[in-house]
Parts: structure tokens; sequence; C-alpha cells
């Protein structure tokens, strides 16, 4: 229904329709325009013929002479016309009426119908109702003036005049009906006073104000504080000069009334600086006192006062955030005694212990089982000072590195290929997600190897075991993106960033082998490679996530 009733030809037919009602219309309005100034509604009922009316008004004053010759003279234009109207007297304000309603109804439907079409939903503007509505109000009031300007001043016979009164105001009626319409149109399309020209150069001209207020206020406060004092006492001094000048030669109540706000003026911004200034040396006392958590309140402060406080705010958190890194650090390095002293500690003392048994008696079993002990502790104390001298030169960049094209899929699968057994053994079952197109990063292939090394020898100790561990390899924002997650067998009681420290594991009790140092080697080693590595805790999930440059 809306496509029909919205369509153009049901709004041209309208239109058309319109402009014949306006006519018909116009032309009974004035028939009954002219009945009315001739005084043919001021006659008595028993006036039936032209004739009856001519003899009536030819005794009565309310006409002149003038509209009479129209009247009564057969030989102009204008006399059948004005017996026309004399005859329709009733019938033109009825016809005038119909045709008032029937506009109307036209009228509405045209507005309702105003930026719709009916093959496309909302509101549509046509190519005129884009034009700038300044610019299309001048140019359709404009033949609106001179229309009214041609009807004032027109003369000559009744029935040219007759005409161009209807023809005149159904010009006026069909500007003033496209000017609705489209009007109509542009209020239902929203900010229709943004098309206009006015709007235009009301925004071109604030847009300029505006730079160039905010390039002085820029220029202003490039110059030094105290130029800029020094320049606001100048311009207040010129103005109190100024002032005193002409109160030299004019003695007037508003000079005094200026100079009596100057002075409260000045007596204000003398406060209200005193004021603010004790807010700052108020924030100062507090933070040279250790209360860093101590903030100056902003919003009543202003100019220099305003970002002299936002500075003394930022050096409380700065200091804060120091002090918590520093705090942080350390406790980091207390437990990192602790712990480097527990790890050599136990493989050391196992091995006085059984070297203190080799040298007393014992049987060759004994001696084969103390033997045995001792090489299982001297390897893992081995194994911790390797760590530990890896995991400073990795820290500290002294590992050579060749970056070079390196083949993340092929990696990968030697890994998995590699601790197959230790994931059986486990429970745990891997599942490989690789990309249909080979992922080639810039790596150096030994230390790539290292942190897949370090991160499956993790999993294998604190994964849960039944579960799965999933390894993804894709591509993100220009860079691949290699993550192994894995649900942990114990609760992780320590946090993300903790977890990647060194000498840091996922169990308090530390009853699994290791030096706590594969993480904290991983992330030296991938940074070396130009990558980053990142660790994550939700929960029980680990996930560890590494981003190397694309080939």
């Amino acid at each position: 229904m809306k496509k029909v009733a919205y369509s153009f030809p049901t709004k041209a037919l309208s239109v058309f329709l319109l402009t014949l009602d306006t006519l018909f219309t116009s032309f009974f309005g004035a028939i009954a325009s002219f009945a009315y100034n001739f005084g043919f509604y001021r006659l008595p009922e028993s006036i039936t013929s032209y004739s009856q009316a001519l003899e009536y008004l030819k005794d009565h004053t309310w006409i002149s002479e003038y509209q009479y010759d129209y009247l009564s003279d057969p030989f102009l234009a204008g006399r059948d016309i004005c017996e026309f109207a004399f005859l329709n007297r009733m019938g033109a304000i009825a016809l005038a009426a119909v045709g008032l309603v029937v506009f109307i109804a036209l009228f509405v439907y045209l507005m309702a119908a105003a930026g719709r079409r009916g093959d496309r939903e909302g509101i549509v503007l046509s190519p005129m109702d884009k034009i700038p509505f300044d610019i299309t109000l001048f140019v359709a009031v404009t033949p609106i003036f001179l229309i009214f300007d041609f009807l004032q001043y027109i003369g000559g016979e009744l029935t040219f005049i007759l005409g161009a009164a209807v023809i005149g105001i159904t010009l006026i009626a069909l500007i003033i009906l496209y000017l609705l319409y489209t009007f109509s149109a542009r209020i239902k399309a929203g900010g229709w006073w943004k098309n206009t020209v006015t709007f235009m150069l009301l925004r071109f001209f604030w847009r300029c104000l505006r730079a160039a207020g905010q390039f002085l206020l820029r220029l202003f406060r490039a110059i030094p504080a105290v130029w800029r004092v020094t320049l606001v006492v100048a311009g207040y001094l010129l103005v109190f000069l100024c002032i005193l000048s002409a109160s030299y030669w004019v003695f007037d109540d508003m000079l005094n009334f200026l100079f009596l706000l100057l002075f409260l003026a000045a007596a204000a911004a003398v406060i209200l600086g005193a004021a603010q200034m004790r807010s700052l040396h108020r924030a100062a006392r507090e933070l040279a006192s250790g209360n860093l958590d101590y903030k100056v309140d902003t919003r009543r402060l202003f100019f220099d006062f305003k970002r002299h406080a936002e500075n003394l705010n930022s050096i409380g958190d700065g200091l804060s955030a120091a002090v918590d890194q520093r705090m942080r650090s350390e406790r980091l390095k207390t437990e990192l005694i602790t712990n480097v002293s527990h790890d050599i500690k136990t493989p050391l003392t196992s091995i006085v212990n059984y070297v203190d048994l080799l040298q007393k008696e014992h049987t060759p079993q004994q001696e084969q089982q103390y033997l045995d002990v001792l090489k299982r502790q001297s390897e893992k104390l081995r194994r911790l000072t390797v760590d530990l001298v890896e995991a400073s030169k990795a820290s500290t960049g002294n590992l050579p590195t060749e970056l070079a094209p390196t083949n993340t899929e092929e990696l990968i699968n030697q890994a998995v290929a590699e601790y197959a057994d230790r994931f059986a053994a486990g429970g745990l079952e891997p599942v490989v997600t690789l990309p249909e197109k080979t992922v080639t990063v810039l790596a150096d292939g030994r230390h790539l190897w290292r942190v897949l090394d370090n991160l499956f020898n993790n999993t294998v100790k604190y994964a849960q075991p039944g579960t799965r561990v999933y390894i993804d390899v894709r591509r993100m924002d220009g860079m691949a993106l290699l993550s192994v997650k894995n649900i942990s067998r114990d609760r992780l009681n320590v946090s993300a960033d903790e977890l990647i420290e060194r000498f840091v594991r996922g169990d308090e009790s530390r009853h699994t082998e290791g030096s706590g140092l594969g993480l904290s080697i991983a992330r030296s080693l991938t940074e070396l490679m130009g990558g980053t590595f990142d660790i994550s805790v939700d929960g029980d999930l680990f996930k560890a996530q590494i981003r190397l440059k694309l080939l």
C-alpha cells in the first residue's frame, strides 16, 4: 500500500489535481470576492434578476460611479462577469469551500509523502531537497513578491483582472506548497538547518574565531608564567589608566562604578590565587610527609595552578608506582635468595651425605645405590647451574642470536613428537591447530626450540592428567601467534606476572623437579628474537602466547 501511496506517479497526480483545484477554488473565490465588493450579498432576497439589482444599486451609495459603470455598461467586458457573479453569488461560496476542503486533503497527503518513496525505507531527499534551504527560500519568495506587486497595481478590463488574479493566486499557492513540501522532507530527515548557507557561514566564522582563540591561548600558555603575569598586570594597569584619564575630564557615576569593578576584580584575583596556592602548598606538604595517596582537587583550580596540581598528582602516582615496584622487587629478591638457597642446598646436602657414607663401611650393593644417588643429585645440580648461566645470559642479551626464516609447523610437530611419550605418561592429549598456509617467522631456530621445550616441559610437570593441551598457530595483526593452553593440576596461587619471574613455581611446596627458570628463560629468548612472551591465568587455565614477526 505504501509503495503505491508514496510512488512518483501518485505524487505527480496529486500535484496536478491540486493545481486544478487551486484554479477552481481561486476562480470561485474571486467570483465571491467580486460579488462582495459590488454589494451583491447586501441585496434584499426579493431581487432575483440582474436588472433589478442594477436599479437597486443605483440608489445606494456603497458602490462608486466607476463600479456602477462596470455593472451597467453593456459594452464593457466586465459586465458579463458581474452578472455571472450576481447569479452565482451563493454557489460560488459553496464551490470555493468544497475546493478548499479538497485542497487541504491533497496538501496533507503531500506533506505526509514528502521525503518518502514507495520502493525505499526511510526518508529519501531529492536533489532539489539538497539545495540549501535559504537559497531555495530566496528563489521562491522573490516571485511571490513580484506577483503580489503585479496584482496590487493591475488594471484594465475586469476579465483580465479576474484571469490574472486566478493565475497569480495559483502560482503563489504552488510556490508555497513546494516550500512546505521540501521543508517537510528536510525536517523528517533531521538537521535541516545544517543545509543552509547561513549555518555554513556562521559555522565557518565560529571555527575561525575558535581557531584564532585557541592559537592565542596556546601562544599565551607558551609564554613563561612570569611574563604572563606581567602581561596581565600591564593590561590591568592600562585599563586603569585609561579610566583614570577619562575621569579627569569627565565626572560620571559610570566611571566610579568601573573603578569599583576594577578594584573588586583585582581583590578577587588575589584572594583566589592565595587560596589555590594554599591547596598546592598543602599537597606538597602531604607528599613530602609520605602520604602518596593524597590528591589535589583540580575542579576548582585555574590556569597554572591547575596544571601544577595535576603535576603534583602525577608525581604522587609515579612515586606510589615506584614504591610498589621497589617493594615487589625486594620481595622477589628475598624469594630469589630463598629459592636458590633451597634448590642448591638440597642436592648439595645429598652429595655431602652420600660421600660421607661412601667413606664408611658399606656393601657393594650399597655402594652402587650411593653412586646412583650421587649421579642423580650431581646432574640436578649441573642442570640448575646451566639454567642459571643461561638465564643470566638471556636476560642480559649475551646469547648469540641468528634470525632466519623458520617454519613453525615443522618445529611444533617435531616438539610434539619429542614429548609424545611424556604427554602419554602424564595422561595428556596434545591438540595441535595449524593454519592451511604455513606460517614462517623470523626467528632463531635453536632459541625457539628451547622456548617450546620449556613450555612443554612446564606442561608435563603441572598439567592436570586426563586433560588436553591446546597448541595453536595463527596470524594476528601482522604477527605470528603461537599459544599453549593447559589446565593446571594444582591451584595456581600466584599471579601471571609473578609466575614468569625467576625461581617461581606454580606450587608452594616445590615438590616438583626443576629450577623455576623455564618461563623466565622462554621470555628472555623470545625478546632476543624481537618477539613478545605473555602468560595469563584464568582460574586453573594456564595460557602462554608467543608473538613473532611474520615473513
